[in-house]
């Protein structure tokens, strides 16, 4: 159920603060952004090449509100604004992650024979659309694509296991102010439509 009375945070990354950092991508079932390796109202969301044995997807959906539970009666949503990304992916560039995938948040089940082989944010200001296949990626969302080295992962892939990617990492949480141009409230209202089908 969808609460439109909970606070809104932004998620972001100091550049200056080793503190802070996105360590991980993950291979999830249930993407937080709900983005899923699969065709979702005929819209394909996902891209799979079994020759060259790559998946592709959205690993950051931007403006995006994703539902929180901290597990101590704490409720709000999170979303990553396109500034916030663009230091996500310096970050993990910087850091040389582009390998860190795991399975389910598990820092113990690290995904051996999986490489990063594209990272590319839509950046519309600066030319640089979302590829037709993730047409709908909003302005300012991270793109990324895997090989596979690892068969069986990758068919684990194929058959559903995994849905998705999710980042994971230590964040700052700064509460979201509104403004005229904010599209948040939209993605909310779309988001509690589409849910009420």
């Amino acid at each position: 159920m969808i609460k439109t009375n909970l606070p809104i945070y932004e998620i972001a990354i100091d550049l200056n603060d080793s503190k802070t950092e996105v360590s991980f991508n993950s291979l999830v079932h249930d993407p937080a952004h709900e983005i899923q390796f699969e065709t979702f109202s005929k819209i394909v969301r996902y891209q799979f090449n079994d020759e060259k044995m790559t998946v592709s997807g959205v690993s950051i959906s931007a403006d995006t509100p994703i539902y929180r539970n901290d597990g101590n009666g704490q409720e709000y949503y999170v979303v990553f604004k396109k500034d916030a990304i663009r230091d996500i992916i310096h970050d993990y560039a910087r850091n040389n992650r582009f390998n860190n995938v795991n399975i389910e948040h598990d820092s113990n089940n690290v995904a051996d024979g999986v490489y990063m082989v594209t990272s590319y944010q839509v950046d519309i200001e600066n030319g640089f659309s979302a590829p037709e296949r993730f047409k709908d990626a909003n302005d300012g969302s991270w793109i990324t694509s895997y090989k596979f080295e690892n068969k069986e992962l990758y068919d684990r892939v194929k058959r559903g296991e995994f849905k998705g990617f999710s980042i994971e990492g230590n964040f700052i949480m700064n509460e979201f102010t509104f403004n005229k141009e904010s599209n948040i409230l939209n993605q909310l209202d779309e988001l509690i439509k589409l849910l009420e089908k």
